[in-house]
């Protein structure tokens, strides 16, 4: 798609779209019968954040206020549930075990386990009628990412999903410092900035970790090119794809991912990484706005300009940021974090018409997004959010800037200070036209090695860390999680997911 296109498709979609929540003949009219006839269901919908948890007061006032719409609009009453990444999962999975409710929930970096936990209701059949606008907006091919045996399980979030390895720097230090990093196209190129920062400045951590809140994890591994997760958490896949192979291999034996190891460990010995990062509970956003770190390396979608406007945003410093290489849009990438109804859920409509409206109204998408306007946010004259003065964006009530609903890129929510048109473009240019990785579309079921897949899942949560930190020394750690891989049945899940990849193929 050429991007005067693009352009004309973000305008008329964002007119749209903002017409959807301003008047009642939208498509969501439609699915809104119930709340005409005085029949109102109430459904849980629960989802994370990497910002600070909201206060009780704040996320009632922000749950109250999105009441006010769907009652009227839908004929849905909204319990809304807001947890910190690091307990999400757990809390959603203990509750749904447990026959609690919880209607409607996003399956962030876990959409494969969930789905063949049968954790996730088969929508296929209601989503015509409930999720008009998601229909019409989330290209066709992406389906096939969220579907098994052509019945489709989740909503694919649109937002920028061709992700690149992203390195975002302190400015202020680059700038104090003499450094440019316009030279720095791979993490190799990192090496003598990171003296640098740690000779003028020994306090700092040249690179910091906590990304997601789970301590341990620098990007480092996630960071390796040419992975292709098939599908997996990227962070722990259980067999992946290198390159231009069609072989599936266990990423943590191949040479690739033992030289990174060797990287991230003289770095950890020389001390431009938090000794105790293996065991930190925080975030990176806690790490920079503490004024600990130097730099970060994430997965990103967006334009880094955002990036690092969004980080600035969030932690008072002043952030710049660039691709490590280009773009490739993967299966893990659309199943990051999908929105997804619970099979457990009474109300598989109700909650369909809810996320329905997550994607079309933009007043539904900014109380998500930023909370109660005045109090969480004020909007500047440009059109633009920032928290209201005397407040950061952890200090309120409800700490926005990063939580979970269904179009996060096409102009239904304001955007943060800083934010450019061009990142808007940049994003979904690469939904529409970057590369596809190999496997894209193949949606493995690991029903038969479901064993393997957790024991091979907790070894990986055993290991994965100290090396992704460079605390253990891989030359005798790497050969001991391989071992226990093995053990775990990690050739098995191999093997499986070999022959039906080979199966998927030849079936295009």
């Amino acid at each position: 798609m050429k991007m005067k296109k693009l352009i004309g498709l973000l305008v008329c979609v964002t007119m749209a779209l903002t017409a959807c929540s301003g008047t009642a003949s939208s498509s969501t009219s439609a699915s809104g019968s119930g709340a005409s006839a005085g029949e109102v269901e109430e459904i849980v919908f629960a989802t994370w954040t990497i910002n600070s948890p909201p206060t009780e007061e704040g996320l009632q006032a922000v749950e109250d206020a999105i009441n006010e719409i769907t009652v009227d609009k839908i004929g849905v009453k909204v319990d809304y549930q807001v947890y910190p990444m690091a307990e999400y999962f757990n809390k959603v999975s203990m509750e749904l075990q447990s026959g609690g409710q919880i209607d409607a929930f996003c399956a962030v970096q876990n959409f494969q386990s969930i789905l063949s936990s049968d954790m996730c209701y088969d929508i296929t059949d209601l989503l015509d009628e409930n999720c008009p606008d998601v229909k019409e907006l989330i290209p066709e091919d992406w389906w096939s990412c969220v579907s098994q045996d052509g019945r489709i399980y989740a909503l694919p979030i649109w937002l920028p999903s061709a992700l690149y390895i992203n390195l975002t720097w302190r400015s202020d230090i680059a700038d104090e410092l003499g450094i440019s990093l316009d030279d720095v196209n791979s993490v190799e190129d990192l090496s003598d900035v990171f003296a640098k920062v740690k000779e003028a400045h020994p306090e700092m951590y040249p690179l910091i970790g906590g990304n997601l809140g789970w301590g341990g994890w620098t990007g480092m591994t996630y960071a390796i090119p040419g992975v292709d997760a098939m599908g997996d958490n990227p962070l722990m896949p259980a067999g992946v794809l290198m390159g231009d192979s069609d072989t599936v291999v266990n990423l943590f034996e191949t040479e690739e991912y033992a030289e990174q190891m060797a990287l991230v460990r003289d770095w950890y010995q020389k001390g431009y990484i938090m000794q105790d990062l293996v065991t930190y509970t925080g975030t990176n956003i806690d790490l920079l706005a503490a004024g600990n770190g130097f730099a970060n390396i994430t997965g990103q979608g967006g334009h880094p300009d955002y990036v690092a406007t969004n980080g600035s945003n969030q932690t008072g410093q002043p952030l710049e940021g660039k691709a490590l290489g280009e773009a490739v849009l993967s299966t893990n990438n659309v199943t990051n974090q999908p929105l997804c109804v619970a099979s457990t859920s009474e109300h598989p409509e109700a909650a369909l018409k809810f996320l329905n409206l997550t994607y079309c109204d933009a007043d539904i998408a900014n109380l998500i997004q930023w909370g109660i306007e005045g109090r969480d946010y004020v909007v500047n004259p440009d059109g633009t959010v920032q928290p209201p003065e005397g407040f950061d964006s952890a200090s309120v009530p409800y700490p926005g800037g990063y939580m979970n609903y269904g179009n996060m890129y096409s102009g239904l929510e304001y955007p943060a200070v800083g934010t450019s048109q061009e990142s808007v473009e940049f994003g979904v240019e690469n939904n529409y036209n970057a590369a596809h990785s190999r496997s894209f579309g193949f949606v493995f079921d690991p029903s038969n090695v479901t064993a393997q897949y957790a024991a091979v899942n907790n070894v990986i949560m055993q290991y994965y860390s100290g090396l992704d930190c460079g605390s253990v020394d891989p030359e005798t750690t790497i050969p001991a999680f391989n071992q226990a891989l093995k053990d775990a049945g990690i050739d098995e899940i191999i093997a499986e997911k070999q022959a039906q990849y080979d199966a998927w193929r030849a079936a295009q």
